[in-house]
């Protein structure tokens, strides 16, 4: 692996400053595709105006094979051969799925659709992509290998991955040889990139727990099982399960997201039933087997002193997605020759939010970044799946640039470390 200083011989800075000053030039045109998409969010895997819209903008792209209706309809795989022969094969996933939340923004190409918006910047992560694919265009000649840009449905529901892996066999013909990809994140400041060293983000898990006891009246609570008080007990232990069954370094949360029991218009009567749950996140999936195991031992064994009966149901639903030690540093000085070396940081602590890219980092070697759309004059920004939540445009040009030169070294073979 060449150091920063040696990436820039042999003419490749030239590739890179050729990138960078193009991006600049088309920064107001990914701000007019992102406003474009931020006005017609679509959810899960039917997203028919997203696809025409990513369509329209990557046929316009010369050298770029456009295979639409991939994952199920929605999805787009756009592959692009460098005219130099022989490479690595890259991919860079962007997803381009919404939520269904109600826009409360006051912007001029704030959502159309009611009850829908970009409300975690797949919009935003669409157009970088989308201009990282202009820029390996127009240096085209400059570079050999493949580099598949892939446009994601499904990534809020878990899905879309799976099904370009397994039926559209985006990982083969040719054989993919390193994956990127990167979220708009609105903690870090607009114009640096934050790279994970170990785990972008966690292995995910949820978990459901039934409590039912003998409903009776609240005065005589002697005559019957209560349920809440039972469930009170295994939630107060949770703690406990992190702290004492697992090793004190693993990451790893455990919360409880809602309980219901009873009538709020009846005070006076115990239920029969209770019901809590929630999530459960790790940097390893053994954690979480462990969590499930221990919550599911310390309900048997309360309800057992209450008799009361019990249900639980503990589910994992995707894997951690890891950053490959191999190709961080490459990462790392990629992003630097676009943004300053100042700009582009290492977080040590893990990362514990769910991530369908797991699916493409647990086959090959990866990468994920944060790439900061806080403006400086901010001390905030509304957080990811907030109605108020706003993507900075001013990030797109750098961003663009970044996944271009990471696609550029990643073909040459000089992200990975010798």
């Amino acid at each position: 692996m060449k150091r920063e200083n040696d990436m820039g011989m042999s003419g490749q800075n030239n590739v890179i400053e050729k990138m960078k000053k193009a991006a600049g030039a088309m920064r107001s045109d990914l701000t007019r595709i992102r406003r474009e998409l931020h006005r017609h969010p679509e959810l899960g895997m039917e997203l028919p105006e997203t696809h025409e819209i990513i369509s329209r903008e990557l046929r316009k792209i010369p050298g770029l094979q456009v295979y639409e209706h991939r994952a199920g309809g929605s999805g787009i795989i756009a592959v692009m051969r460098g005219g130099k022969g022989a490479g690595k094969t890259v991919l860079m996933r962007a997803d381009i799925d919404a939520l269904p939340i109600e826009e409360k923004t006051d912007r001029g190409y704030r959502s159309m659709n009611p009850g829908r918006m970009h409300a975690c910047g797949h919009d935003g992560h669409a157009a970088w992509l989308i201009g990282a694919a202009k820029l390996l265009s127009l240096t085209r000649e400059e570079w050999g290998g493949c580099i598949k840009f892939v446009f994601q449905p499904g990534e809020e529901i878990g899905k879309g991955a799976d099904i370009l892996i397994g039926e559209d066999k985006v990982l083969e013909d040719p054989p993919v040889d390193m994956a990127f990809a990167a979220h708009g994140w609105p903690s870090i400041e607009s114009g640096r990139i934050g790279i994970a060293r170990r785990c972008a983000f966690g292995c995910v898990g949820s978990f459901r727990v039934k409590i039912t006891g003998q409903k009776g009246h609240a005065s005589w609570p002697e005559q019957t099982v209560d349920p809440i008080a039972a469930a009170n007990e295994i939630y107060q232990y949770i703690p406990a399960i992190l702290a004492r069954k697992i090793g004190g370094t693993a990451s790893k949360v455990m919360s409880v997201t809602y309980m219901q029991a009873g009538d709020p218009k009846v005070r006076n009567i115990i239920p029969a039933a209770c019901e809590f749950g929630g999530t459960m996140r790790a940097a390893k999936k053994e954690t979480l087997e462990i969590m499930g195991r221990e919550l599911k031992k310390e309900t048997e064994a309360v309800c057992r002193v209450y008799g009361a009966s019990w249900e639980v149901d503990v589910r994992t639903h995707g894997g951690a997605v890891e950053n490959a030690p191999g190709l961080l540093e490459g990462v790392r000085n990629a992003a630097a020759e676009v943004l300053g070396r100042e700009q582009v940081y290492i977080i040590e602590e893990d990362n514990l939010g769910g991530e369908n890219f797991a699916e493409y980092s647990s086959r090959v070697p990866s990468v994920y970044m944060f790439i900061g759309i806080k403006p400086a004059d901010q001390q905030e920004a509304p957080g990811l799946h907030s109605p108020q939540y706003r993507f900075d445009d001013q990030i797109l040009a750098g961003a663009a640039g970044t996944f271009a030169a990471i696609g550029y070294y990643g073909c040459m073979g000089m992200l990975e470390r010798a």
